[in-house]
């Protein structure tokens, strides 16, 4: 029977129509929680088809409460998750958490007598369960695999734009705070400007009117598109060479060569 259940819930197999019922059902809930979540912030919705969201919550909570529940019982099979203390490992892995904060927004309700900051946790809650969907599709998990590959590259790209980003604030604070004090007033409001011209969205919030100031600004401006293209093309890289290897196994394990230019697979002859 909990062999039965793991393989329902655990595994992308096609085997079981119940298991594709329960993915379909599951994968339905999270994207009708998220957009009753976001409808629910219409203060007419609210009103008028409050009391059908509250019903619809119940059930969901009460759902997923029960997918949560079979997962930690037959968390267990998995080699990694036996022995006594197997299951305590298993909810504290990242899903396991996420699944579990997926259930707890009933727990407010239940209380009751709730204040708008309340109000807004719950719906925070609720919203979390967007990220349930990287158990349910491929394409997420696929990401996170790529992410994971990339780590390092992207840890060294994130920290030299963090690094670029003191430096350009500070030195902006020192060519704009005495022309600007009530604009620029401290570096870390300045980072505010460092953060807006790096991403080159640059608000008009916060402009510099010195010369020292603009020519900063253009050269920040400049570099912010060259950094922020860095992240995107490791990603890419990473996409590409990830679908390869699928293929590569889809194909019986044949041998794919990787174009070191174009990124492009070739089979070996």
């Amino acid at each position: 029977m909990k062999k039965k259940v793991f393989a329902i819930l655990e595994t992308n197999t096609h085997k079981y129509f119940l298991g594709r019922l329960v993915r379909v059902t599951i994968v339905s809930l999270i994207f009708f929680n998220v957009f009753a979540v976001i409808v629910e912030t219409i203060d007419e919705v609210k009103i008028n088809y409050g009391e059908y969201f509250d019903v619809i919550e119940l059930i969901s909570a009460f759902i997923f409460a029960v997918e949560y529940g079979l997962r930690v019982w037959v968390s267990n099979i998995r080699r990694q998750f036996q022995g006594p203390w197997g299951r305590l490992r298993y909810i504290v892995t990242p899903m396991a958490i996420i699944d579990f904060l997926a259930i707890f927004p009933i727990v407010f309700i239940i209380i009751g007598g709730l204040d708008f900051r309340a109000l807004m946790l719950i719906r925070f809650f609720r919203m979390l369960r967007i990220f349930k969907l990287r158990r349910y599709a491929h394409a997420l998990h696929t990401v996170t695999e790529i992410i994971k590959d990339k780590k390092e590259e992207l840890v060294i790209t994130f920290a030299t734009i963090l690094i670029l980003l003191v430096v350009a604030s500070s030195l902006m604070y020192i060519f704009e705070h005495e022309a600007q004090p009530a604009v620029f007033s401290s570096i870390p409001a300045t980072m505010w400007w460092g953060v807006s011209t790096l991403s080159t969205v640059s608000y008009g919030d916060m402009i510099p009117i010195t010369l020292l100031g603009k020519l900063l600004g253009s050269c920040i401006a400049i570099m912010g598109v060259a950094m922020f293209a860095i992240p995107a093309g490791l990603i890419s890289a990473g996409f590409n060479q990830r679908m390869i290897l699928n293929k590569q196994k889809k194909n019986g394990g044949k041998e794919i060569i990787v174009c070191p230019h174009c990124h492009q697979g070739f089979h070996r002859h």
